[in-house]
């Protein structure tokens, strides 16, 4: 064999190759193909080939990219529309449209789902009064602001109570509390009351909240329920068979609406710290 003669043949088997590449046949045995069998010539221009998932954690140009806060605030969706115990790492994948997999990539597992839920609201705790000079005045505008937050996020309670919280969390609901102690300082509340101020103040407030969730869960489980100004004692005890004279002997006393009862709930708190208040 003459080597003179090897360039010139395998440019000529090369031509051959690229003929019957173009041509879609490979010996005579049918359209090459790639092994998601797609034929060459159909073969798409851009992204991964037909049947080949795209990498998790890597969302497409234009879609959020998945954190912890957008978790949070999926849990907190979740909760309120199926309740805390029914949120699962399955319903939020389907919520935020991935896999549960990806939620494990930025979570540990359920719990610290919740936790990122709360750090989330705690974010958005209001920022209580500032003037001290004008301390009632402040301090009902606070209780207004509050009730809304937690109306806002009403099943926040219930996922405090059963999860256990990391130091993010409790720090933030330490400076909330600072916050708080410092305006009452300001506004003359001796040292020894701050503390039972404080407490008297979130506890008025989120525990109210609460009865207005339960209130709300019972009528839409019970439609006779009817809404809270139709379920008060008094008018309760209009269609009960006991006697009930006293509950009865108020019956003609118009029902409080849910913002009445709660502005006598703050005037009440308004009461006790204007008695200790210098």
């Amino acid at each position: 064999m003459s080597p003179t003669g090897a360039p010139a043949r395998s440019a000529r088997a090369g031509t051959a190759v690229r003929d019957r590449w173009r041509q879609g046949t490979r010996g005579g045995v049918g359209p090459l193909r790639r092994r998601y069998r797609d034929p060459v010539t159909d073969l798409p221009t851009s992204g991964p080939p037909p049947g080949i998932a795209r990498r998790i954690g890597r969302p497409p140009k234009g879609e959020p990219t998945l954190t912890r806060e957008r978790i949070g605030r999926a849990v907190l969706e979740e909760a309120t529309g199926r309740g805390a115990d029914r949120v699962t790492m399955r319903s939020l994948a389907d919520r935020l449209a991935v896999t549960p997999r990806a939620l494990y990539k930025i979570v540990r597992d359920r719990d610290d789902a919740l936790v990122a839920a709360v750090a989330v609201a705690s974010r958005e705790w209001p920022g209580g009064p500032h003037d001290p000079e004008r301390w009632a005045d402040g301090l009902a505008g606070f209780c207004r602001e509050l009730r809304a937050w937690y109306r806002r996020y009403p099943v926040l309670l219930r996922i405090v109570a059963s999860t256990p919280m990391d130091d993010q969390v409790r720090a933030a609901a330490l400076r909330n509390m600072d916050s708080l102690a410092g305006f009452l300082l300001a506004a003359g509340l001796p040292a020894g009351d701050v503390g039972r101020g404080c407490d008297l103040i979130v506890g008025t407030v989120a525990g109210f909240a609460e009865i207005e969730e339960w209130e709300s869960r019972a009528a839409a489980a019970d439609p006779g329920h009817g809404p809270p100004e139709q379920t008060t004692p008094v008018t309760r005890a209009a269609l009960s068979d006991d006697a009930l004279p006293h509950l009865r002997s108020l019956g003609n006393v118009s029902p409080a609406t849910a913002d009445e009862r709660f502005e006598g709930h703050v005037e009440m708190l308004l009461l006790w710290l204007g008695a200790r208040i210098p």
